[in-house]
């Protein structure tokens, strides 16, 4: 691969895929109107040293999908929503997960099927309501009613007679029992242990039974979303902006902020001038945009990595690469470094493993994949095909660059990829229906575990919808195993061991690199840290002094 023809894709960026769900029509319950009242008074107070108010301006797209964390899964509803309701766990901005409206963590049974949890107490709604185990109960039956069509059940359908509600079958969940106000038991069906895990995803956080019952279908729609968290919303028109004030009564401590106003913007260049002009403070930043920014901004830019890796995705099926040793030649032809240096301006990691390196299980003693494109034309000679071969790719826009470059690096080792840039929709559809023998994504994980990396996408009973069609029972059993197994240390071993089967054996896909995200941010904005795909405002503080001058 000559260099020449990497930088001419210097500007280029490769995206992750995007969370995505769906949304409603706004109004407001009567419980709403009230706090929206309240939360207008709320913003009035002032926090800083020097009397100023606290506002923080957040530019972003809007997801256009409402608030109700059960009805969209979209990582920037989550933001917003993040701030309002709360799981019983989350993670943190380190990844770490802590637990936030529980005493501890639950207790698990010896069996691994029964977790014990305790409420704190005295946690009160902003509409003044207590928290209760009523209320998570609630909120669990909910997600699994099927006139709430929640889009992430996978995530719980283990607990017993979930499925049973979900068929229609049950109105109650057989497997949650309220003990008192502030103890509740909930039972799986069998052994699961990123359980805990779940449970601290946005997809969880908790709902007042009364205020919910009355939005009905509104819930997550304007000023109908009521939760224990630091924000409540002041105003929300589901189109331009929400914004946020302090709960003064949080049982978590003094919220830093006294208003939070998200800000949305149609596309990146919009936003991003808008952050010039001083109309926000703080945004993402494109990978697009990245060396745009940091001639005039490098200061105001801070780099994280989320816990996802970018690939190539390869239809088992295929002719040609049904052969381990057609795609072993395929991981050999491409220089990682390269890619991620020229292609991606350093905006990523090169690949070392499957598994994200945040993600317990990644092999931290490994190498990046190997470059030797002389080795990926022997391998091809040995397939029998020295004459060389055609694999047809389909991959979005946002992936274009990327594999334009690995385009010029199979077509030095004799595979010529033939290269067709799609739409979502076609490469959402071609994908799962098997159509493409090769393309491009990045799986993201939700929260630092093997599991989420590895099973949706190549465990042999998921991966058809995948397009993938990978078999190994091997790989199968170590990944049903960890899920049983409450000893993390284990459970990190043997996706270790999975991860080894899976890109280094079979090599069923081809690990590229791990993503690059970026956002940029005013120097008065203080303790900002994004910890994965979400951006939460916990912590984050303005100094006023500063902002004001």
């Amino acid at each position: 691969m000559k260099k020449k023809f990497l930088t001419a894709l210097v500007s280029a960026s490769v995206a992750a895929l995007a969370l995505s769900g769906c949304g409603g029509k706004t109004s407001e319950s009567t419980a709403a109107a009230d706090q929206n009242s309240a939360a207008a008074e709320s913003g009035a107070e002032t926090a800083g040293e020097d009397g100023a108010k606290k506002v923080l301006r957040f530019g972003q797209a809007n997801a256009g999908e409402g608030l109700d964390m059960q009805t969209s899964t979209n990582s920037r509803s989550a933001s917003i929503a993040d701030e309002v309701t709360e799981s019983l766990l989350r993670f943190d901005d380190d990844n770490n997960e802590e637990p936030v409206l529980l005493t501890d963590f639950p207790t698990v049974s010896d069996d691994g099927l029964t977790y014990s949890f305790e409420l704190k107490q005295g946690v009160h709604f902003t509409n003044g309501t207590e928290l209760t185990s009523k209320d998570v109960k609630f909120t669990f039956e909910r997600m699994f009613n099927p006139a709430t069509a929640a889009k992430s059940t996978a995530y719980f359908n283990m607990i017993k007679g979930a499925q049973d509600m979900l068929a229609g079958n049950a109105t109650e969940l057989a497997g949650f029992e309220v003990v008192d106000d502030y103890h509740f038991n909930i039972t799986l069906e069998y052994p699961f242990a990123p359980f805990v895990k779940n449970i601290g995803t946005s997809y969880a956080d908790i709902f007042p039974e009364d205020a919910c019952t009355e939005a009905g279908e509104n819930w997550g729609l304007g000023t109908n979303l009521i939760g224990t968290g630091p924000y409540k919303i002041a105003e929300n028109d589901d189109t331009t902006q929400v914004v946020l004030v302090k709960n003064e009564d949080y049982h978590g401590g003094e919220v830093n902020l006294d208003e939070l106003d998200i800000i949305f913007y149609d596309d990146d260049q919009t936003k991003l001038i808008a952050y010039e002009n001083g109309d926000i403070d703080l945004a993402d930043l494109n990978a697009s945009l990245l060396s745009q920014y940091e001639a005039n901004y490098a200061d105001e830019i801070t780099a994280y990595h989320p816990l996802g890796t970018a690939f190539i995705s390869l239809n088992l099926n295929d002719q040609y690469l049904s052969d381990v040793n057609v795609r072993k030649a395929i991981s050999l032809a491409i220089n990682r470094e390269e890619l991620v240096s020229a292609v991606l301006n350093g905006a990523g990691i090169p690949a070392t493993s499957y598994l994200n390196n945040g993600i317990p299980g990644h092999d931290d003693s490994l190498s990046v994949y190997e470059y030797d494109p002389e080795q990926a034309k022997a391998l091809l000679a040995e397939a029998g095909y020295a004459d060389g071969i055609t694999i047809s790719s389909e991959v979005r826009q946002a992936d274009q660059a990327v594999f334009s470059a690995i385009q010029g690096y199979l077509a030095e080792v004799g595979i010529n990829l033939d290269l067709t840039v799609v739409d979502n929709a076609t490469y959402n559809s071609d994908r799962t229906a098997g159509k493409i023998p090769m393309t491009g994504t990045t799986w993201n994980a939700l929260y630092p575990d093997g599991d989420f990396q590895m099973y949706n996408y190549f465990y042999s009973n998921r991966s058809d919808a995948q397009g993938v069609f990978y078999k190994n029972d091997d790989f199968d059993k170590l990944l049903d195993e960890a899920r049983k197994s409450t000893d993390e240390t284990a459970r990190a071993d043997m996706y270790k061991e999975a991860d080894k089967i899976l890109s280094r054996e079979d090599y069923a896909c081809i690990p590229l690199y791990y993503p690059q995200s970026q956002f940029i941010a005013k120097p008065y904005v203080k303790n900002y840290k994004v910890g994965n795909l979400i951006y939460h405002f916990w912590n984050v503080d303005v100094d006023t002094a500063a902002q004001n001058q």
